[in-house]
């Protein structure tokens, strides 16, 4: 069995045929390498993203009616957000049903978080072009609904290095983290790390490397983005 076939199995798409169910993984550097009328799966994350946005929405609204409009947009965007969508699409293994171009392939496109978060968008849109809104809206909250509750009731931690990375792929950079300082005895130590991206740097301490590169992705996002969510 393929995983094109095990991931219909999964979510129960029987009524779409394989060959529309790869519609949703046609990346561009994949449809550039074909013969002309190939489309690629741009259209379908643009449906999907309304899909999963309202779908997200409708559910806080009818769920949380003692929340304020701006808590509840903090709520969505985190759970509409790149990095929450592509670990979604880890755990439905969308990773495995990507088509990519050779050179995509060869970056590691596979791996790459906004990939995997616009196929998972892609997929939601033809769902709801072949099923309709409510069964659309169905299957992304049995998705999404716990991490909505988990988001709501502050349980969510962010991953910075990961929405770092995201934005800074936008800009075709990548950030570089370097160990500026390692202090103290070994039980006790405390790490500073700067992380630079774009022309961007910011610096981060904390009692592991790991923790201290997340401090200063942390601050970083925030210097670029600000950080709207909760």
């Amino acid at each position: 069995m393929s995983e094109l076939e095990r991931l219909r199995e999964r979510l129960g798409l029987f009524e779409i045929p394989l060959e529309e169910l790869e519609r949703p993984f046609y990346h561009s550097s994949y449809v550039n390498e074909q013969p002309p009328g190939l489309e690629s799966n741009e259209r379908l994350e643009f449906l999907g993203d309304a899909v999963v946005e309202l779908a997200v929405a409708e559910y806080l609204f009818q769920n949380y009616p003692d929340r304020t409009e701006g808590e509840l947009t903090k709520i969505k965007s985190v759970v509409v957000s790149g990095s929450v969508l592509a670990e979604k699409a880890r755990e439905l293994r969308l990773d495995q049903c990507l088509l990519l171009g050779h050179g995509e392939e060869e970056s590691g496109g596979r791996a790459n978080s906004k990939l995997l978060g616009d196929a998972f968008e892609a997929l939601m849109g033809l769902v709801f072009a072949h099923y309709g809104y409510e069964r659309a809206t169905a299957l992304v909250l049995k998705l999404l609904q716990p991490e909505i509750e988990r988001v709501a009731e502050g349980r969510h931690r962010r991953d910075y290095k990961t929405l770092l990375q995201e934005w800074a792929q936008e800009q075709h950079e990548k950030p570089v983290y370097t160990l500026i300082s390692s202090e103290g005895a070994d039980h006790c130590k405390e790490f500073t790390v700067r992380v630079d991206v774009n022309g961007f740097s910011a610096l981060g301490k904390g009692r592991s490397k790991k923790s201290a590169e997340q401090e200063a992705a942390r601050k970083l996002y925030a210097q670029v983005l600000g950080d709207p969510c909760p």
